[in-house]
Parts: structure tokens; sequence; C-alpha cells
């Protein structure tokens, strides 16, 4: 016999007699021989509560007594004994199967509450950058998972990058220059579509990297049109400054003069690198 329970309730005994089960064997017997005791195999959910009607009769309610759940146990298999009063005793049995229903008791779960990506600048539109998996203990449809960005989100966030309601895909939907953002954060929220849903949240935080895509930018500010033959040395002709706009040893640069070597009239002093903020 299958029996259905739906998974992780606690109701009163009697309620649960009238869901689950009322037995009743038959002996053809009379008296002293006829139907005495059930017995039912041991177990840790439910038990037999043997009651007796006004003609003599006996019958049996078998109960729930603690809580099921299919997570850890989705089927329980019983034998109910009925045991008559002859010597030698006869006895009959009965397989009694019951199967735990699943209720939405579960909420997604992603593995980390917080995931880190690294992603180069300039990356193209439609790169792949992570694809969330929340898992769910429960089934069927309480156990299918939708992502989404959660309102924590920012707007510029979202739009520039995508997240895949069913396959958790996230991906590059606008152009990143790391000069202008060096890093994201996303919040992604996994729900079951059960009818009264349950949830679970993580954290991305996506790093970008720099790519050396900045020319360095040189300014001349020079303090004389001319030089006259006889100004004194050291005289300041030019300053000269540099910069990158790129981080790292992308920003370092290195100034030095073409052909100094036959002008030997000229000095130069400079910082040989120069390291931007």
């Amino acid at each position: 016999m299958l029996l259905l329970i739906s998974g992780r309730h606690g109701l009163l005994a009697q309620l649960f007699s009238s869901l689950i089960f009322d037995w009743s064997a038959q002996d053809l017997d009379v008296d002293d021989n006829s139907l005495r005791s059930y017995l039912l195999s041991v177990n840790e959910h439910f038990f037999l509560d043997v009651q007796t009607r006004s003609d003599g009769s006996k019958f049996a309610e078998l109960i729930l007594e603690t809580n099921l759940d299919r997570e850890k146990q989705a089927v329980h298999t019983l034998t109910l004994t009925a045991v008559d009063g002859g010597v030698p005793a006869r006895s009959g049995t009965a397989s009694i199967v019951v199967q735990v229903l699943d209720t939405n008791d579960n909420a997604p779960q992603f593995d980390r509450q917080v995931y880190s990506v690294d992603l180069i600048e300039n990356a193209p539109i439609g790169t792949l950058i992570m694809q969330m998996n929340a898992t769910d203990l429960d089934e069927g449809v309480n156990a299918e998972v939708i992502y989404s960005f959660t309102l924590y989100t920012s707007e510029k966030t979202q739009e520039t990058f995508s997240l895949d309601p069913s396959s958790g895909e996230i991906r590059v939907k606008d152009m990143i220059d790391f000069e202008e953002v060096k890093s994201f954060e996303m919040y992604v929220e996994a729900k079951d579509k059960a009818v009264n849903p349950l949830s679970g949240q993580c954290k991305i935080l996506v790093f970008i990297t720099d790519l050396n895509d900045n020319h360095p930018e040189i300014t001349i500010k020079s303090f004389q049109s001319s030089i006259k033959e006889n100004d004194p040395v050291g005289t300041v002709i030019a300053i000269i400054s540099v910069s990158d706009r790129d981080s790292g040893d992308n920003g370092k640069v290195v100034l030095s003069i073409h052909n100094a070597e036959i002008l030997p009239f000229i000095h130069v002093y400079f910082y040989p690198v120069y390291q931007m903020p």
C-alpha cells in the first residue's frame, strides 16, 4: 500500500490518524482465536494506536510521531502485522510504503557569500564573467531557480553587465574603461519558483585590470623663444612634463632626447622615470 504524506509537518495525532492510515484486519475465527493485536515494524516516525469498536473488533491507526524530512528520507517502508489469539498464534502481514511529498522548505544557496572576479578593461561585449550556480534541496518547481540583480546593484553596474535569469550567466554588455572605473559590485538573488518562493543572495566583486591603452602625453613649457650666446650656464630653457593615464608599470615613462650627443651645449635635467599616482 502506498501512502503520500507532505513532509515537515507536525499535526495532532488524531488528524494524522485520519490522514495517514486506518487499518482493520479480518479473522474468520471467533472468540480466543480471533484478532487480538497489531504490530508495527521498528521505525523513528510512526506508531500504532489500536482501538476497539463497540462490537469488540479491533482496528489500528497509523500515527505520525515525529516530523518527516523528504531531503533526508523520501520513502519509508513499514510492515504491519496482525496477530490472533489462537494457539499457536497465527499472523498476517501487510507492507506500507510512505512516500514523503516535497514542501518548499529549502531556500536556494550559493556556495559562497562573496565572489571575486578579475576582468581586463576593454573586454569584448558578450565576454562571460562567471556563471552563477545556486542549489536547492527541494524538488520540482520548488527546486527550479531564477536569477536577478537585487536593488543593491547600481544602475551603472546593470548597464555594464547582463545576468541571464535561467542560466545565471553574467556577461559584459558595455565597454569598460579602467581609467573611469576600477571595480564593480553586484548583488545577485536566486529565487525558487514555488508559490511562496524562498531566495538566497550573494555579492560579486569585479576588479578591472588595466591595459596599456594610453600613450604618454608630453607637455613642454618654454621660458624663452631664443637663446643668447652669452646666456649663463644653467639657464632654464624649458620644462618638460609627461603623464600616462595607465596604472602600474603601464603608467611609468622614460624621458630621453634623441641625438642629445650632438647638442653638447644643452644640459638636460630630468627624472628618468615618472610614476603617475
